[in-house]
């Protein structure tokens, strides 16, 4: 090994511009004149990959002789190369906004590392969105923040990884939470939070002197427990003194006016009945959102008068309720229901009727039937079979079932799929079955009332046509061609294999052959089939023959999107289109959905979060969480491949008492709030 640079960080000189970097996984130039940000140890240069034209950030991390020998240095380089093997990529649908390093070169004979980075566009830390603000977050963005790093941190928690050294770590702590950490995109009135600079990395540059950090998922949490109460003064120092920002310190909770906020951020810091990890506090932050802050002060206030019943109501506690209603401004609203509740509880108690209620959580529902109920949807249809199946939707290895567990459903439920449609319906008609899950109670007709059954649709589903959309192949590429939209007669002549080329349905296309895909699910091929080939039978007979010659091909739509479809474009191969259910494209940013309908009235089945159609040049991937299903066009139908998703069950009033309460559940505020974050369209607009 060659000698290394001498002691001082100066000694160390900042990349010049058009510098290269070269690793196993590609080369890198440097564009940035200076480096744009230079902390102790630390710069970060603007980049690009050589061949793609890649946009990238790079870290330098630097090890000057002062602290580091040269046993030092080979031994954190060897270990900083070897962590970029480390999967951290996240599976399924739900958005863990956690910055993964794209590539990591340590040069031989340098005193210095270089991490890649994808960019995130418009990001800040928050630190230097407090200092912008130059005002605290509101409870409920304090609470928006504690949602998102806590799903971040479930993932982390819940990873198996393997080290370098060949050790597997059952769950993996971030261990370097801070102001720093933490970066903020804002867009409107929303924000997206992502978590950067793993202490796995970090550490390899601390200091050998610097005292050894143990890391664990506990110390995450009361590291985001104090970051709240950062967030709730705007910095993690007092404006009047300077002194650092102290949870132990009382005086400094008095920036904390929610109630519920504080109980919860003190539990996370372990100061009261600790929760036992990421996902139960989630859970239990989850359980409240759908409250306002007032109603969380009503409950608060009943949850008092509750504890201090007596057999006759007294003077002082009644007085002591209206003092706090007046306290809290909601004297008018609530006061009189708190003073009427407290004469008339002896009458209430003994009649034991309930008024009927619109219900927030799915633990509140009151009335559900006791046993075990069996129930079941069809796996020719796809979505509910999909979802019930799938782990990682909502949360990491768990499946739905297992989260509206977590969420305290008392409806005791055994499910299991059939192949068909018909096999559903004999098995609710022959009483095997309570009732069964379904999208195609209305689309088909489905002679629900000959058969004395009664539908609930809960959730609409859909069909989506995609073509790849590579960040890398941008221009020129198959969604800006198409200019985002597909109408119904170029996919018929797709689809019936008039058209073999993209450059023969348009000129702006890229010259590639075409290349079909259907999924699996036999009742989406058949719905789709049945709206592009209407009153079209010889294109229809041609669809089939090229499913039956396989010159289309017959795949599960996971396995198009994280390989096929995308990988055959980058390699100019084939130009690849295929249609699946919205659910199982949503949030994958390998394929782009197009607008799809009759000519010029083409309807986009995603919307940016400010109410525009997605286009061709949105980044898809950066961007998650800036775009949502099309709500209203799937509500209204005027999307063409809408599905509702219906329980049907027996009119009966005793065996209807199941699949009703089911319904009910997935109806409730947090239940369409648990469908919408598996990629369905909820059916209620709230």
């Amino acid at each position: 090994m060659k000698s290394l640079p001498p002691s001082a960080k100066s000694a160390i000189p900042p990349l010049p511009k058009n510098q290269t970097l070269k690793s196993q996984k590609g080369t890198y130039r440097i564009i940035s004149n200076v480096p744009f940000t230079e902390l102790e140890k630390v710069r970060f240069y603007q980049g690009v990959q050589i061949v793609s034209h890649k946009s990238l950030v790079i870290k330098e991390y630097l090890l000057p002789e002062g602290e580091f020998n040269n046993t030092e240095v080979s031994d954190r380089k060897e270990k900083f190369e070897q962590l970029i093997s480390i999967n951290l990529k996240q599976k399924g649908g739900q958005d863990f906004r956690l910055v993964i390093p794209y590539d990591a070169i340590a040069p031989r004979d340098e005193r210095r590392c270089y991490l890649i980075n994808e960019p995130i566009n418009n990001a800040i830390t928050l630190r230097e969105y407090l200092k912008q603000l130059n005002s605290p977050l509101t409870s409920k963005q304090v609470r928006e923040v504690l949602k998102q790093v806590l799903q971040t941190l479930w993932f982390l928690h819940t990873q198996k990884v393997r080290l370098p050294n060949g050790q597997v770590l059952y769950g993996l702590a971030h261990g370097n939470l801070s102001l720093d950490s933490l970066l903020i995109v804002t867009n409107n009135h929303q924000f997206f939070i992502y978590l950067c600079d793993l202490a796995i990395w970090e550490d390899l540059f601390q200091s050998p002197t610097a005292k050894i950090t143990t890391h664990s998922p506990e110390q995450d949490l009361q590291d985001l427990g104090k970051l709240s109460l950062y967030l709730l003064w705007g910095a993690d120092r007092h404006p009047d003194n300077g002194k650092p920002i102290d949870h132990k310190n009382e005086q400094h909770w008095s920036q904390v006016k929610d109630i519920t906020l504080k109980r919860f951020i003190r539990r996370i810091l372990g100061m009261e009945t600790p929760f036992a990890d990421a996902r139960e506090a989630l859970h239990t932050l989850l359980a409240t959102e759908f409250q306002s802050e007032t109603q969380q002060a009503e409950q608060l206030i009943i949850q008092e008068v509750e504890s201090e019943k007596k057999p006759a109501t007294t003077t002082k506690n009644l007085l002591k309720v209206i003092l706090i209603c007046l306290s809290l401004g909601i004297f008018g609203s609530l006061s009189g229901r708190l003073v009427w509740s407290q004469i008339s509880t002896a009458a209430e108690m003994s009649d034991g009727k309930t008024s009927q209620t619109a219900y927030s959580l799915i633990k509140d529902i009151i009335n559900v039937p006791t046993g075990k109920f069996q129930y079941t949807s069809a796996k020719s249809e796809g979505t509910w079979d999909y979802l019930m199946t799938t782990p990682g939707l909502l949360s990491p290895n768990e499946k739905f079932g297992q989260v509206l567990s977590d969420r305290e459903i008392k409806l005791q439920l055994s499910y299991k799929s059939v192949n068909s449609l018909n096999e559903a319906l004999n098995q609710v008609e022959n009483k095997k079955i309570n009732f069964f899950i379904t999208q195609h109670a209305s689309n088909f007709g489905l002679p629900l009332q000959d058969k004395q059954l009664t539908s609930e649709t809960i959730a609409y589903d859909g069909i989506v046509i995609f073509v790849p959309f590579s960040d890398a192949q941008r221009v020129g590429s198959i969604p800006q061609g198409l200019n985002g939209k597909i109408s119904l007669e170029q996919l018929r002549r797709l689809y019936s294999g008039q058209i073999t080329n993209w450059k023969e349905l348009d000129d702006k296309l890229p010259d590639l052959p075409v290349k079909l895909y259907i999924p699996i699910e036999k009742a989406v091929v058949q719905r789709f089939k049945e709206i592009i080939f209407k009153n079209y039978p010889l294109e229809a007979e041609r669809f089939q023959q090229l499913i039956d010659q396989k010159i289309i091909t017959l795949q599960e739509t996971i396995n198009t999107l994280r390989s096929n479809i995308l990988a055959d474009f980058e390699n100019r191969q084939n130009g690849g289109i295929g249609f699946g259910l919205l659910s199982k494209v949503y949030n994958q940013c390998s394929v782009y959905p197009l607008s799809v309908g009759e000519k010029g009235k083409e309807v986009q089945p995603l919307v940016q979060n400010n109410g525009e159609d997605i286009n061709p040049q949105l980044d898809l991937c950066n961007d998650k969480g800036s775009y949502k299903p099309n709500a209203e066009a799937f509500s209204q139908k005027l999307y063409p491949f809408v599905s509702p998703i219906a329980v049907v069950y027996p009119n009966d009033e005793i065996r209807s008492q199941a699949g009703k309460s089911f319904a009910e559940i997935l109806k409730t505020d947090e239940g369409q709030q648990l469908l919408k974050e598996t990629g369905l369209i909820p059916q209620n607009k709230k």
